[in-house]
This record gives structure tokens, C-alpha cells and sequence, in this order.
């Protein structure tokens, strides 16, 4: 359970880094597993648009992660 808590620290800590734009599609998409058009409607994007950018958030925060 630590190593988790420890994990989870690091993930929220990159998240952080990241733009907003990215911060709320990772959370709305990933962590609270919302659909692509929901996330879109509460964005002001199409589907298409919030799946591409969970993309691009996607890969931010592997590069910020390392």
C-alpha cells in the first residue's frame, strides 16, 4: 500500500504540471472514467477533439513522469 500511495503521489504531482486543459481531460477521462462525449459537452470540444487531446495529455505526462 505504500508503494501505491507513493505512486499515486508521483502521478498527481505530474498531473499537476501539466495544463490545464490536460489536467481536466486526464481526470474526467482517466480517473473518473467519463465518456468522450460527456467530457466534450462539459469542455466546450467535440468527442473527437477530447480524444485527441487525452492524447497528447496522455503522452505529456509520460514525458513529465520520465
Amino acid at each position: 500500500q505504500a508503494q501505491r500511495r507513493e505512486a499515486e503521489a508521483v502521478i498527481a504531482e505530474a498531473v499537476s504540471r501539466l495544463p490545464e486543459d490536460y489536467q481536466t481531460v486526464l481526470i474526467l477521462r482517466v480517473f473518473e472514467e467519463r465518456p468522450a462525449e460527456e467530457v466534450a459537452e462539459r469542455m466546450g470540444r467535440t468527442a473527437g477533439a477530447v480524444r485527441m487531446l487525452q492524447m497528447r495529455a496522455l503522452a505529456a505526462l509520460r514525458e513529465a513522469m520520465g
